[in-house]
């Protein structure tokens, strides 16, 4: 088998998603990654059989405003960094990587094949602008995404509305590849679900959509449950303020593959309601869904979105208004106290798992990257 020189140019450390993309992808050729250090938090990344290049440039985490300048200096050193390797394929995720790799593709005279993926649709894109310069920022973007994505060979998308609410328009369906974001089922080899113990009800994940975790917090006062939250935040400020609540729990930053299973043993409950407002939220499709089946565990989910409707398609879980205090305490009590519902939720769970089959969709694109 021919094997290719094959590079990953993030924004960040690889998350569990993409260090699932790296170990698929070395299954035909060499891997190299380069990643965005923007600083403040310590990740760690290593793999005797992948060469790390990481580019060390302090920036503003959550505001892609704010980090204009830094991105320029990341585009450059990266660029550079390509021309050394000269990869034959170039695996980047979300926009502002693309640009990297349009830049390094029309610079390069042999042209390297370029992998895209998007696991989010960009904030400034998908969603409506609320002052002229956003207006500005937002035309600017989707002309540069839709230019940027004549040189791409292949789109990889974790939730197929992606494609039917925003790529249609310029990408053909042949160069798209759907890879939900399920988990490898070994991680959860030693899964037991729990079987005694308080009703808890777990947020597994990055913690953002702070309105929507208080809400959380607020609906479980004197229900005689427990909450954790299991994952990395940069709002120190949130858990301080829960800190003196007994039932409330926070375990930090996570190993994902030493720790996901031992975090879902503790719960009776997925919680993963996020701010519908958000356009993006309304068509994406997280981990904990597939998460949440696999553990036969409910899932508590926002109305008005994809998510919401494979849930209740599924019958795996339950939909509340993101912003209502009401409905999610009228959804926990029933979670609580009505065996019967939340035994249908179980046995349908149950059934669903054929769905899990990851290695069905890793050979799918096994194959297309082959063929590029």
């Amino acid at each position: 088998m021919e094997y290719k020189k094959i590079t990953f140019v993030l924004g960040k450390f690889p998350n569990p998603r993409m260090k699932k993309r790296i170990e698929l992808e070395k299954r035909i050729g060499s891997v190299s990654l380069i990643c965005w250090n923007m600083g403040s938090v310590n990740y760690d990344y290593y793999d005797k059989e992948v060469e790390l290049v990481s580019i060390d440039i302090k920036a503003n985490r959550t505001n892609p405003l704010k980090r204009i300048i830094p991105t320029i200096k990341f585009m450059y050193k990266s660029i550079k960094k390509l021309f050394e390797i000269s990869p034959e394929i170039l695996h980047v995720e979300n926009v502002d990587m693309l640009f990297v790799g349009t830049i390094y593709y029309l610079l390069k005279r042999k042209k390297p094949r370029i992998v895209y993926e998007v696991a989010d649709l960009h904030n400034l894109i998908i969603n409506e602008p609320n002052t002229l310069k956003r207006k500005m920022i937002k035309q600017i973007l989707v002309l540069f995404e839709r230019k940027m994505c004549r040189v791409i060979s292949l789109l990889i998308i974790t939730s197929e509305r992606f494609y039917d609410v925003y790529y249609k328009e310029f990408i053909d369906s042949d160069k798209v590849v759907f890879m939900p974001n399920m988990p490898e089922l070994k991680v959860f080899k030693d899964y037991d679900k729990k079987e005694k113990g308080r009703f808890t009800i777990g947020f597994v994940g990055s913690i953002r959509y702070y309105d929507q975790m208080k809400l959380l917090i607020e609906a479980s006062n004197n229900k005689g449950i427990d909450v954790i939250f299991a994952g990395f935040t940069h709002n120190k400020e949130f858990q301080s303020e829960f800190a003196d609540k007994q039932n409330v729990s926070f375990l930090g930053k996570y190993d994902y593959d030493k720790d996901i299973s031992n975090i879902y043993k503790k719960l009776d409950c997925v919680y993963s309601v996020y701010n519908a407002d958000d356009n993006n939220v309304k068509v994406a499709l997280p981990n904990k869904l597939y998460e949440a089946i696999y553990c036969e565990l409910p899932i508590i989910v926002a109305s008005g979105t994809y998510l919401s409707e494979l849930v209740s398609e599924m019958g795996v879980g339950v939909s509340v208004y993101h912003k209502s205090l009401k409905e999610l305490e009228i959804a926990i009590d029933e979670l609580v106290n009505n065996t019967e519902l939340y035994e249908s939720i179980v046995r349908n769970c149950k059934i669903h798992k054929e769905r899990l089959n990851i290695n069905m969709y890793n050979s799918k694109l096994i194959t297309k990257i082959k063929g590029l």
